[in-house]
């Protein structure tokens, strides 16, 4: 009866080691597959670009507002640009931009009440070049299956603007966020700063406008799918 228990003793342990080495296989991953284990798993880790920007051609529309400008006149912008992504880093732009420019309350009870219009050096439109990098790329997760990716980019430009009192040079220094919506589209959201000369009736002025400004835009080449 010993030796019957013995060898059964034995036959069990036999399966046991032969059921461990094979779990222990199993975690012996070769270098190009993935466990059975992990690979029933739905896996979304992304260790490059959903898109490459790299030689892609982008054209956006943009609508723009004027934060801190004088407080008897408001300014708003829309634009036409044309990007070209040398890099998945760095891209390059011409940028055209028309202002509106109208009369404030304060404007307006002022011209009302004196019958005065306020000395100001409004601009009508700028041209511009620019050079753009992208500091940080992300992805925001909005649902299990949809992900936005996004760069997070400074620019500095430089240029012209067509004032009332004539043309003066214009650099620009630009930060903001751009979103790539598949492979082909993109909106931007920034703070879009303008430096330029104005010119007085007594005097002259260095003027900062800060433009908070939205795009939507769309990229030309790129991956097939």
């Amino acid at each position: 009866m010993k030796k019957i228990i013995f060898l059964l003793l034995l036959i069990n342990t036999a399966f046991a080691q032969e059921d461990l080495s094979s779990k222990l296989d199993e975690l012996n991953i070769p270098s190009d597959k993935i466990t059975s284990v992990v690979s029933e798993d739905k896996l979304y880790a992304v260790n490059t670009r959903y898109s490459s920007l790299e030689n892609r051609h982008e054209f956006t529309l943009m609508g723009a507002n004027n934060f801190n400008a004088e407080s008897y006149i408001q300014t708003t912008q829309v634009g036409l640009s044309y990007r070209y992504h040398y890099s998945d880093k760095w891209s390059f732009a011409l940028r055209y931009t028309d202002f509106n420019n109208k009369l404030s309350d304060s404007g307006k009870d002022l011209y009302t009440d004196k019958l005065l219009l306020p000395d100001t050096d409004y601009a009508s439109s700028s041209t511009e070049i620019l050079a753009s990098y992208n500091t940080i790329y992300g992805k925001l997760r909005l649902s299990e299956k949809r992900i936005v990716y996004f760069d997070q980019y400074v620019a500095l430009g430089l240029g012209q603007i067509d004032l009332a009192s004539g043309v003066e040079r214009m650099i620009s220094l630009d930060l903001g966020l751009a979103f790539w919506l598949g492979r082909n589209f993109s909106t931007r959201i920034g703070l879009k700063n303008d430096f330029f000369t104005e010119q007085l009736r007594m005097r002259s002025r260095n003027v900062h406008n800060a433009m908070g400004y939205f795009e939507i835009g769309y990229l030309f080449g790129g991956d097939k799918i």
